[in-house]
Formats: C-alpha cells, structure tokens, sequence
C-alpha cells in the first residue's frame, strides 16, 4: 500500500482522531487480524460473526499497528491508544477501500462465477506478472473483507489487480464490484453452486450478473461464451462483451483441445499453449486468460510462455505422487459441474493400476441436493472408474445412483466422513493406481492427502530402522 498519513485517513473514514500527534508516522497497510499485524499498519477492529475485533486492540498496538479504527463508545474515552473512532468500523473498511481504489491507475480486472474463480484469477496473474507489474487476491479474499485488504494491496507502480469476488446471495456481488470498480469484469461460468442461498440458477446467474452491471461503457466484460448462461450474462452489461470457448462463434476460440504428457495443448489463433495442468476444463480460465493478457497489450507467443509456467495450488486437480500412487487433489471445492470434470479427468487417465474415486459431499445445493448426488453416482457407473470411496450426508445417494446403474457394489466404501474411509483406501491401494480425491470445503477432504502422505513416510521411516537393524 502506498504510505498514507494519519491526517488524510481521518478525513478519508470522517473519523475523530484520539490521541494522534500529527507528526505520528504513516500508515504503511491495512489489517483486521490482530496476530498478523505489521509495524505501521492501520488496524480495522471490525466487528464479525464470531468476534469483534474491539477485543484485540491491545494486541493490535503491541504488535506495532499505527493506530486502530474502532466504533463510538466501543473504547473507553480516557483510552490513551491512538485511535480513530468512526460510527461502523466495517463501513469505514469499504469506504477507504473504495477512495484508495480510486487513487491507483492499475486496471482492475474483477473475477466472479459458480466455478472455476480462484482457478480462473490465479491463471489471469500468471499470464500477466511475467510482464507487468501487478497484484491479486492473496488466498480467498473474495468477501466484504477481503476484497478492500486485496485493493490495499495496490500501489502506484502497479499496472493491474486481479481480484476475486464472491458471494453466498443477491447483492454482494454488487456491493464489491462498487467498492472494486473494475474496467474488465470475467465471468467464469454458472453451474449449481450456493443453490442453498441463490436457490435457482438464473438466481445464480443474477447474483454474478452484478459484476458485469457495474462496469463502466469504456470496460469489457469478458464471459465464457459456451456457459449457457453467457446471453444473459453479457445483456447486463453496459460495456461491450468478449466471448470465450470452444465453439466457432466465440471472439477468441481454442483448437486441438487435448492432454498429454506435458499438459494441456491447445491453439488460439495459430498458438500454440501448452499448460502443466490435467484437466481439460482447463481450458476456459486459460483463454479467459489469454484475452485479458491480449486487452493488456501482451502477444500471444509471451501469453503461451508466461502460461507454460502455470501451477496449480493444491486442491485444485494437483497432481502429486504419494508412495507408489499418482495422486489427484482437487480437494478444496466441489460443484456437480465441477464433480463430473473431474470424473472425467479420472477416466481419461492413462494408468496400468486402478481409478479410484474418493468423493465428499458436494454441499450447499439445496433441496435438490440428493439428486445431484445420484447424478453423480450414474456417471461413475457409466465411467471407467474401478473403486469408489463417498463419505457424507449424501453418500447413500452417491452410492444409488452408482450402483442401481451396474457399479460393482463390492468396490463401493461409503462412510460418514473422511477419516471414517480413509484405513479403507489405503488398504487397497496398490502400485501404479490413480486416486482423485474431491469434495466441498466444509468435508476437509484434504486429510486423506495428509493421511496417505503419512502412512508413506512411516513405511520409510520403518524400512530405514530395519536396514539399521542388519
């Protein structure tokens, strides 16, 4: 963040300043995590759904904070910490993000959709930052919160932000985009996700059109034009559309999708991009990319080479070998689109060992929940897919749908979570197997990994002990 005075926050937040000196150093950032303050920082003790940051002002201050924005009457007034006292803390957050938004000449480009969005930002960085200056959202900083620490990112010498923004109802999505203002907006696909909150998905659609609403006539709303939401998604926005896909009446189009050894090779108007990912899915948030990077002014030979040098984070379709296994983690979401991606991934891949499937629920979709889950288990009937390991409320719908459609049901293990299963698939792994391990954020699938990642090390350590022995 660029250096700012304490004089020009006050009147940025309308704040009273208590126990300033004027000549008190400048802020260097922003927090709202006492543990994680740096010295210089303005601490913002916003008020969550679990605790009110008013609590950790002292620890804010002993950590090396400036001063801490606090709300009226929550801090006594014969307090001798420099603060500034404001009518709502959260409010001031976003109305200092918003102002400091406008003091930056980056382009901001705002992401948002039901799947693929962190995938979709962290692929737009990457083809970028080889050549421009810039930032993104760290980690998921998508809501009220994260979206003004991730604008606080900016500085003067940056040329562009890449943010994420994300919602669970109507309105949120607007709301960020006001306090964003970003000139390129990307929509990266609806699919059935927070049914539970958005309900339908033309609600869904809805709520993500938010984006595309507030971007100004000069902007760009970039969609993926073979979601069959994206006529509906670009008639939202006053700003003219760019379409990305597959199909011929895409603005910027991919040819000779396929994977093999090196990743992900596709063209894009005489290209050629090869992208060290597994999925073919990948596609979409690769081009979406590569028009961001084209809008920016980079040529498509610096787009392929900076796009070379893409990597998943773990959890999303990582590829890692555990022992004598190669090992699929896609652990930290899951929709139904998402979920027949990756069963696709999984029967496409070239192994002489076992596919094997380790599901968890897919949540927050609604009443039609259990449907969508037996879906799932009709396409790994149909898939060749040889042991399925479900855990979750919705693993007996999963275990329906596959068996009732001819999937063997003596290579089926079902179980109330992960750490219930996780014995069972490791007892009936062997070399050379493929195991794709997916499910959403709340089922922590990601123990399995941790899980098989032990049991390896332990063999190792044990086999070291036995060479000692003799």
């Amino acid at each position: 963040m660029d250096h700012l005075s304490l004089t020009t926050l006050s009147q940025v937040l309308q704040g009273r300043s208590m126990n300033i000196d004027s000549a008190a150093a400048d802020v260097a950032g922003i927090s709202i995590d006492s543990r994680t303050v740096q010295p210089g920082d303005l601490f913002f003790a916003i008020q969550g759904k679990r605790q009110d940051g008013h609590q950790f002002v002292g620890q804010a201050l002993s950590q090396g904070a400036t001063a801490c924005v606090v709300k009226q009457g929550a801090v006594a007034d014969d307090s001798s910490a420099p603060l500034l006292v404001v009518d709502n803390v959260n409010q001031a957050l976003a109305g200092f993000a918003h102002w400091y938004r406008r003091q930056q000449t980056a382009t901001v480009i705002g992401v948002t959709g039901s799947i693929g969005k962190t995938t979709t930002r962290n692929m737009i960085h990457s083809a970028l930052a080889p050549y421009l200056k810039g930032v993104q959202s760290p980690a998921n900083y998508n809501n009220e919160f994260g979206v003004p620490l991730s604008i606080a990112q900016l500085e003067k010498q940056h040329q562009y932000a890449v943010l994420e923004l994300g919602a669970s109802q109507t309105g949120e999505i607007r709301k960020l985009a006001q306090i964003a203002s970003p000139e390129i907006g990307v929509i990266s696909g609806i699919g059935p996700s927070h049914l539970e909150h958005f309900g339908t998905l033309q609600c869904t659609a809805e709520a993500k059109a938010e984006l595309f609403e507030q971007l100004p006539a000069s902007g760009l709303a970039i969609v993926n034009g073979d979601d069959r939401y994206a006529d509906f998604l670009v008639s939202r926005s006053p700003a003219p559309a760019f379409r990305v896909g597959l199909s011929d009446d895409n603005d910027l189009r991919a040819a000779g999708v396929h994977r093999g050894e090196s990743g992900l090779t596709f063209h894009v108007e005489g290209t050629e991009f090869v992208i060290p990912v597994v999925g073919k899915h990948f596609v979409y948030p690769a081009l979406i990319a590569i028009a961001v990077g084209k809008i920016l002014g980079l040529t498509s030979q610096e787009l392929s080479d900076s796009l070379r040098a893409f990597q998943p984070v773990r959890g999303r379709c990582h590829v890692e070998l555990i022992g004598d296994w190669t090992v699929v983690d896609d652990a930290y979401n899951s929709s139904p689109v998402s979920m027949r991606a990756a069963c696709e991934l999984l029967s496409e891949w070239p192994t002489t060992g076992k596919r094997v499937l380790v599901m968890g629920d897919m949540l927050e979709l609604g009443p039609d929940s259990a449907s969508y889950h037996y879906e799932i288990g009709k396409k790994i009937a149909g898939s060749p897919i040889e042991w399925l390991f479900v855990c979750g409320e919705q693993a007996t719908a999963v275990v329906a749908g596959a068996v009732e459609n001819q999937f063997p049901a003596g290579r089926v293990v079902q179980g109330v979570d992960i750490e219930e299963i996780q014995a069972e698939v490791y007892s009936r792994l062997e070399p050379g197997d493929v195991v794709l391990v997916k499910g959403s954020r709340g089922m922590r699938m990601e123990r399995l990994i941790d899980y098989l990642q032990q049991q390896v090390s332990e063999q190792v350590t044990e086999g070291e002990k036995n060479i000692s022995c003799v």
